[in-house]
């Protein structure tokens, strides 16, 4: 492999990656659970409101719980089966509300409710609004609905979207699996982002311990889109959202 150039940030530290367990092990789909429990504060804000009742049955996909203003994200079945309970479940937060779904044992991994967001048609707001109806939120702990970051403020503007695949923590390798697996979806995901921020260009940050997945896509991109793939040295905290600014725009966000 030729040696990458590298973008980074000053200070950080360099603990044991711990990568080469999974790094190389393709993504699995785990079998259904016979009941699944299913917590409806998935998100920060207010907990999504049940819209299904006890002894209904439910498609994979279908929403069973809907979202309780701006700040909510509706809860969408995982599996198609029946509505077991509805009241408290565990969460790590303690008890919240949440559904029991008795899955069916010969459904399928597919996703068969859900409506099409289409990207040559939607408008920004309607991309953003089919966000919200997706469920999305971040992955990083706080699980903020992505909807309202993208949501931008009408005296702001974004000239540069950056995706984040840093991956910079031990042991987690899924970011560097859906690189390499999942290109296409990434850059389909580029193009929505794009149009709903209005952003000029987008970045794609990868620590340099992934040089396949830099690779493959950079092979990738499409001809149509201002996209570019930048290798960053590797340094712990490189993820974070400031860190990650900083390290490949040189910019530093104001404190608050």
């Amino acid at each position: 492999m030729p040696v990458l150039k590298q973008k980074r940030f000053t200070n950080g530290i360099y603990p044991a990656e711990m990568k080469h367990e999974t790094d190389h092990l393709p993504i699995q789909q785990f079998p259904f659970a016979p009941v699944m429990i299913v917590p409806l504060l998935q998100h920060i804000g207010k907990a999504a409101i049940p819209v299904v009742k006890e002894g209904q049955d439910v498609l994979r996909g279908q929403i069973i719980a809907s979202a309780d203003g701006f700040m909510s994200s509706p809860i969408h079945a995982p599996a198609t089966g029946t509505i077991k309970n509805i009241g408290l479940v565990p969460d790590i937060r303690g008890m919240v509300p949440g559904i029991y779904l008795k899955t069916y044992p010969a459904s399928t991994q597919e996703v068969i409710e859900g409506t099409p967001c289409h990207i040559d048609t939607a408008t920004p707001d309607e991309i953003i609004d089919a966000i919200q109806k997706a469920g999305i939120v971040g992955l990083g702990g706080a699980a903020f609905p992505t909807h309202v970051k993208l949501k931008i403020p009408h005296d702001k503007f974004v000239d540069t979207l950056i995706i984040n695949g840093a991956e910079c923590e031990p042991y987690l390798t899924t970011d560097h699996r859906v690189m390499l697996e999942q290109t296409e979806d990434i850059f389909l995901g580029i193009r929505y982002l794009l149009k709903a921020t209005g952003a000029k260009r987008a970045i794609i940050g990868v620590e340099n311990n992934k040089p396949d997945a830099i690779a493959e896509l950079r092979k990738t991109i499409p001809a149509d889109i201002p996209v570019s793939v930048v290798a960053l040295k590797v340094k712990y905290p490189q993820g974070a959202e400031k860190i990650l600014i900083n390290a490949l725009l040189g910019r530093e966000v104001p404190s608050g």
